[in-house]
Order: C-alpha cells, then sequence, then structure tokens
C-alpha cells in the first residue's frame, strides 16, 4: 500500500511532505486493519453501496455496475476487499486543482460518510473535505421525503409496456398542492429512439447503456400523465431525513455510472429498488427478484415492506379527467362541447342554447380539456396559446360559476394489490377425443381475463407463456406452444377519444395438417383494428390481421394468410369474466386452406391468487376441424 501513497504524490520531496506521506500511509494500514478486524467488506451496507450479487456459477460476488470509473480498484467489480482498500487509500489523496474536479470523499460520499462511521476517522490525521458541488445538488432539491412514483403501463410505447418507476424527491418548501416542482430520480436506458428488431434484441441482452438522471416532477406528469394518458400512482415512504440523505449521496455517486439495461431484469424499477436499499439496507428488495423484474412487481415489493408506506395518491392521467368530464353531462351537451372543442361550432352557442349557468361551465370546461388532450396526443408542446382556447377561456371566466373540475375517485384496487404477474396452471382436457393434461407457464403479466383490479383495462402482455401437454393415451409429451410475446390493446372508443386497438404475437405453436399430425410451427400474427364498450364491462372488439407460419410441411417453409377476427369480453360479476373469440384466415401463400377457430373461455377467481379457467374451442387449420375442451386450476405468484 506504501506504492500506492508514494505513487499519489510522485513530486513531492521536501523532509515535510515525506514525513505527512509516512503518518498518512500509517494511518491508511490503520484503517485498513481496523476494516479487515471487522471485514467490512462483507457488511451488508457495503455490498448494497457496490451494488454486489452473488455469482451464481463461480462463487464470490460482482457489481452490476458496469462503469470502470465506479471503482477505485482495478478488480473493484468482483473484488469487495480490494475496493474497500482502494477507497480507504482515496480519501487521502490530496485535492486536484483543476477546476470543478471532486475530491473521492465527495465523488464517492455514500462510501465516506458510512466508512467514517464505522472506523471513526481522525480529523487530524484525514482531514474532511468541502463537497460544495454535492451540497448546492442538495440544498436545491431540499428534501424532506420519498415518494415512489409508477406511472401505469403503456402499450404504445416497447419501453413502457411494462409500467415505469421513478422516486420523486419530496421537498420541504413544497405542499401537497405544489409537488410538481418537486425533483424526480430515474433511471432509464439511452435507446436513441431505436426501431425494430434491434431495438428488442438489445433491449433484452443488455445492449444499452442505463444511467441515472434529475428531473423536475412537472416534466415527468406531462409526459405520462398528459402526452402518453398514463394515470399515475403515488406512493409515500416513511423514510428518515438521514435515509433520504444516505439515497441522495448514493445518487450522487450512481449519476454518471454506467450500468447495462435489460428490459427484463436489471430494468427502472430494479435499479430505483438499490437507491432505496441505500437508504434503509436492512431492506432486501432486490433479492426477490431473479430472472425477470416486472415494475409492478416492484410496486409490490415495495408495498409489501413492513413499514415502508405511509399513504398513496392516485394522480389521473388527461385522459381519464376528459372522460370523467364527459361523463357528466348528457350526450348532446357532450356533442356541443366536442364541437366547440374542434372549432366547428361557435363559442356563444351555449348561450343561445337556454342551458343553465353551470351546464355552460361544463360544456366549455369540457371543451377546452378536449383542446388540451388533442395537443397532448399531437405532442405538441402546449395548448396554452392557442387562440381558439384562449377564447374558450374567456366566455368561461365570464360565467359566475366555480371551477367544475371533477372528483375522480382512487380506483378500488392500487396496481400492487393486483393479482400476481407470474402464472402457472395445470389443466385436464379433450382434443379430439383425446384426453390429455397440461401444464402451463407465464412469467409475465396479464390477459384479457385475467383479474382486472390494478391493471389496465382492455390490456393484454404476456411474455414466455408456455405449455407443455402430456397425452396418456400415447404416453407422448410434447410442447403445445410458447409465445415468446403476446400483446393485445383494445382501449374502447367514445365521442372524444378514439384510439386505435392492436395486437402482435410471437411464438411457437402446434398446428394440425391434413396427416391429423400436429407439427411446431413458427408463427407472427399481428392486426389492427376497433373496441367499443357496449355496455357496463362489456367490450366488443373487430380486427383486420394477417399471419405468418413458417414449417417444413409448406414448399418454401412459409404460409401467409390474413382475415378478420373479433370478439366479445364481458365481466360478468367481480370474479366472473368471460371471452368469446373468434377468427377466420385465408391463406394464398404457401397455402390455399382456409382456417377458422372460435372459442369460449371462462375465468372464475376463487382466491386472490387462485382460479378456475374453463375452454371450449372448434378450430380448423391446415387439416381436419377439430374440437377441444379443457378446465383448469390456475395459481398466480
Amino acid at each position: 500500500m506504501g506504492v500506492f501513497i508514494n505513487m499519489m504524490w510522485p513530486c513531492s520531496h521536501s523532509p515535510f511532505s515525506v514525513a505527512a506521506a509516512a503518518s498518512d500511509e500509517a494511518y491508511l494500514i490503520q484503517l485498513q486493519k481496523a476494516a479487515q478486524a471487522k471485514r467490512l467488506w462483507e457488511h451488508r451496507h457495503w455490498q448494497v453501496l457496490l451494488h454486489y450479487q452473488p455469482r451464481l456459477w463461480s462463487g464470490g460476488a460482482e457489481s452490476q455496475v458496469d462503469d470502470a470509473a465506479f471503482f477505485l480498484s482495478p478488480s473493484g467489480k468482483y473484488d469487495p476487499q480490494a475496493e474497500l482498500d482502494a477507497t480507504l487509500a482515496s480519501f487521502f489523496a490530496p485535492p486536484d486543482q483543476e477546476e470543478g474536479a471532486e475530491h473521492p470523499q465527495c465523488k464517492f460520499i455514500a462510501r465516506y460518510q458510512w466508512l467514517k462511521q464505522e472506523l471513526g476517522f481522525d480529523a487530524e490525521s484525514l482531514p474532511e473535505y468541502a463537497c460544495p458541488q454535492f451540497d448546492d445538488w442538495v440544498a436545491e432539491m431540499d428534501p424532506d421525503a420519498v415518494t415512489l412514483v409508477f406511472p401505469a403501463a403503456y402499450l404504445n410505447n416497447p419501453a413502457s409496456m411494462f409500467g415505469h418507476t421513478l422516486l420523486r424527491i419530496d421537498s420541504k418548501q413544497w405542499s401537497k398542492e405544489t409537488r410538481l416542482l418537486d425533483f424526480t430520480v430515474n433511471y432509464a436506458a439511452d435507446t436513441q429512439e431505436e426501431p425494430g428488431l434491434s431495438y428488442a434484441l438489445k433491449g433484452l441482452f443488455g445492449g444499452y447503456e442505463g444511467s441515472f438522471s434529475v428531473a423536475p416532477y412537472y416534466a415527468q406528469v406531462k409526459r405520462y400523465g398528459d402526452i402518453e394518458n398514463r394515470d399515475i400512482w403515488e406512493y409515500h415512504l416513511t423514510l428518515s431525513h438521514e435515509e433520504v440523505l444516505r439515497m441522495l449521496m448514493h445518487t450522487w455517486e450512481l449519476r454518471s455510472a454506467g450500468l447495462d439495461y435489460y428490459f427484463l431484469d436489471e430494468n427502472c424499477s430494479y435499479q430505483l429498488l438499490s437507491l432505496l436499499e441505500a437508504a434503509r439496507p436492512s431492506m432486501h428488495l432486490l433479492d426477490r427478484f431473479g430472472l425477470w423484474a416486472v415494475p409492478a412487481d416492484t410496486v409490490r415489493a415495495v408495498a409489501n415492506e413492513k413499514d415502508l408506506i405511509s399513504s398513496t395518491t392516485f394522480r389521473p392521467s388527461r385522459r381519464t379527467v376528459l372522460q370523467e368530464r364527459a361523463n357528466q353531462l348528457a350526450p348532446e351537451l357532450q356533442n356541443i362541447a366536442k364541437c366547440i372543442g374542434e372549432d366547428r361550432c361557435p363559442i356563444d352557442s351555449v348561450s343561445h342554447r337556454g342551458l343553465s349557468p353551470l351546464d355552460q361551465a361544463k360544456i366549455l370546461e369540457l371543451a377546452m380539456e378536449y383542446v388540451g388532450y388533442r395537443y397532448a396526443v399531437q405532442k405538441e408542446d402546449t395548448a396554452e396559446n392557442d387562440p381558439w382556447l384562449m377564447q374558450i377561456l374567456t366566455s368561461r371566466s365570464k360565467l359566475d360559476i366555480p371551477p367544475q373540475r371533477p372528483w375522480i375517485e382512487q380506483p378500488p384496487e392500487r396496481p400492487d394489490q393486483g393479482h400476481r404477474s407470474g402464472r402457472a396452471e395445470i389443466s385436464y382436457g379433450y382434443e379430439n377425443d383425446q384426453p390429455f393434461l397440461q401444464l402451463g407457464l407465464r412469467p409475465a403479466l396479464h390477459d384479457l381475463v385475467d383479474p382486472s383490479g390494478g391493471y389496465i383495462d382492455g390490456a393484454k402482455l404476456e411474455f414466455l407463456d408456455a405449455a407443455g401437454r402430456y397425452y396418456m393415451r400415447d404416453d407422448k409429451l410434447v410442447l403445445e406452444y410458447l409465445d415468446f410475446v403476446d400483446i393485445m390493446s383494445i382501449p374502447t372508443r367514445d365521442r372524444f377519444i378514439k384510439p386505435w386497438s392492436w395486437k402482435a404475437t410471437a411464438g411457437l405453436k402446434r398446428m394440425q395438417f391434413d396427416d391429423d399430425d400436429r407439427p411446431i410451427t413458427g408463427q407472427v400474427n399481428i392486426g389492427a383494428g376497433l373496441s367499443y364498450e357496449f355496455a357496463q364491462d362489456a367490450r366488443a372488439f373487430l380486427f383486420a390481421e394477417a399471419m405468418a407460419v413458417v414449417s417444413d410441411r409448406f414448399d418454401d417453409y412459409l404460409a401467409l394468410g390474413a382475415g378478420p377476427s373479433g370478439g366479445v369480453i364481458i365481466e360478468l360479476t367481480e370474479k366472473w369474466r368471460m371471452a368469446l373469440r373468434g377468427r377466420a384466415l385465408a391463406f394464398t401463400l404457401g397455402s390455399t386452406c382456409g382456417s377458422y377457430d372460435i372459442s369460449l373461455e371462462q375465468a372464475i377467481d376463487l382466491t386472490p391468487r387462485t382460479g378456475l379457467r374453463v375452454r371450449l374451442s372448434r378450430q380448423q387449420e391446415f387439416g381436419s376441424p377439430y374440437n377441444s375442451v379443457s378446465a383448469g386450476y390456475v395459481i398466480y405468484f
């Protein structure tokens, strides 16, 4: 270690400086011995600050941080003890004379403060340097508490399909009504908006670098709540002021560190849990996740931590507010508001119809909300300077009626209270009088007949859904299907909001051919369409879709087909849902067959974590028609 000290002061030749270096080296060795006696590199706090995780196959530890600049020892990524010794040595470095340079005590301030607490640094032997950059950063945020923020899933953005989380730093100077002025800590991948297959592959295999950033909360609300129309849930945490500062110290250490970003596990939500562990190392939030970390599950992990959440707040999206405003008016009044919002009717038309001042106020406010919504959907900067909006606002201000912003109740179930994202199912059934047992496993996330509480209505997102089937009569075990990804978005349309429905599926599935054999085939299926709610808790959807099937049964190994599909999904009771689906495809390339399938599926909840599934279907693929019936027992985990 003496070599390390001498390298830090290569030009120090005076007797005084040599004596100082010798004194520093002696005290450094003393601290390192004290750390060794206490085995501090094995301490939970040190493991958390360096993001060490056990190595599954080779033993030992490995940090999940991939940036070499985050480590002070060349072997620090894999050697906690070497990193601790090098960190202690760095604290003795003289100040860097370069303007704006940080001393290691400041650059790694969380490590410094914890080691100082554990080893009781002597201020005379190890002087403490001021950290003005960090102090100014913290002073600007003026932290008092922390809130975990969860914008719901957004299927139209691949990076946000599973939802997203961020941490809001609640300032002492702002109240509940002014929380938009607080700052947030966010972790995200730098994808540079790369599209298509490259985006998916890089995201799955760590091809992007993730980083932490700090931004105002109002910017996040504008993005998630206004532009992407995602309802936002705020979970207020019970972290003490000391714990909040500890978390910010570690955030400061990570502000320029790069971490490989993986969509399935080391993603936005997973890494934010590491900040909460830095605040309160007694928590083991990351230990609950292995191969994947779905944002909703990370929120559930925080919610299940004893005494960590004090309360929750629901922040509705602009779309939710618009729909609630519309629900307060009769259909004919909604039409007037839409006509005004689209600049097709004069604003004074509300006063010429003999309407009450209250109805006039509600119509004009709905029209203003609609203008703002249209700007947000088109991702334009703001509607505030729109001349037509200004005229509507002027007319509204002339009515002596208080603001009519609707009261939107918090949904009965929060995202953390919904069903767990993993699902296993064991079922028994018949296919063409052939009995079978089937075991299905889905790591994530939700389908259209799963319990809807805590999830987005009309959204299906399943990843790596697979099933193995055992035919008892033939004593044969086969892979029935493996869906790499299965997405369906069927948001309902109304007077004001007219989203498109869409679907996309890619995977492997057995299909029946003329010889009654059922080989495994590769499939890609896409579709676009419409969805409407025709009764309370009942929606119908219609798609035009196309399918590509890959198999050696075709001359060119490929068959392409297209056709309509549709269905109805009804929530009969709180615990009973039903889905009727149908599809007909005509193949014109690789095969001249026509195929169809009609199915009825029912889901009945037994407990919050168990249920029953009953399925009936008739279908024809590339062979004779056949029937299938099965009943299954479902467990969510």
